[in-house]
């Protein structure tokens, strides 16, 4: 109602006239509600500019026209092993607060619990939260996939790598060497007796 009626108050002669004789009955009619005919009321440019880029941001239909798309640009860390609980950092553009992130592949899905969105709707925007990586979760590449409240969609293709904790990877055992020896079952001749030649009378 607001983005419609700033619009229709810079443009409609008619309605400019009416907010110029009764500005609060023109809001009424309007639609507005208390708060935002209070912004108007009291001239609050910041207030109202904040209000009509809420009222953008919640508006499916609106935001997917008039708002630049969400954007995804690096993930820290980029990697993780099994079993762990990771703290990570989204960096990208015009992020909404809420969104939401995860991490996909073909058969897996795992959420990223978003806990504070820094610059929502700005160029620079950063999100923080947490990550927790299942100790059986298939080990590999993922893509990094954010949403907006707007349902718009951000990937990082192969942005994060899970990675097998210590514990799954297995030391060889070397093989055991036999170090018995083999006795031989030949067994050794007598050594024969000489008899000494008598000479010969």
């Amino acid at each position: 109602m607001l983005v419609k009626f700033i619009h229709d108050l810079t443009n409609n002669e008619k309605l400019q006239r009416a907010f110029a004789e009764n500005p609060k009955k023109a809001m009424q009619q309007a639609g507005l509600s208390a708060k935002q005919q209070a912004l108007f009321k009291n001239r609050n440019l910041q207030g109202v500019s904040q209000a009509v880029m809420h009222e953008l941001q919640t508006s499916p239909f609106i935001g997917f026209w008039f708002l630049p798309s969400i954007n995804l640009m690096s993930i820290s860390p980029t990697s993780g092993r099994q079993g762990q609980t990771l703290k990570v950092t989204l960096t990208g553009q015009y992020f909404t607060d809420p969104m939401t992130a995860n991490l996909e592949n073909n058969t897996q899905k795992v959420p990223i619990t978003i806990q504070k969105v820094t610059g929502a709707s700005q160029e620079k925007s950063q999100a923080t939260g947490t990550l927790t990586l299942a100790a059986n979760l298939p080990a590999g590449p993922y893509t990094v996939r954010v949403t907006s409240n707007a349902k718009t969609t951000s990937t990082l293709s192969m942005g994060f790598t899970v990675n097998a904790s210590s514990g799954n990877t297995l030391a060889a055992t070397p093989a055991k060497t036999s170090t018995a020896r083999k006795t031989s079952g030949a067994k050794t001749a007598p050594a024969r007796k000489t008899r000494a030649k008598t000479p010969k009378k």
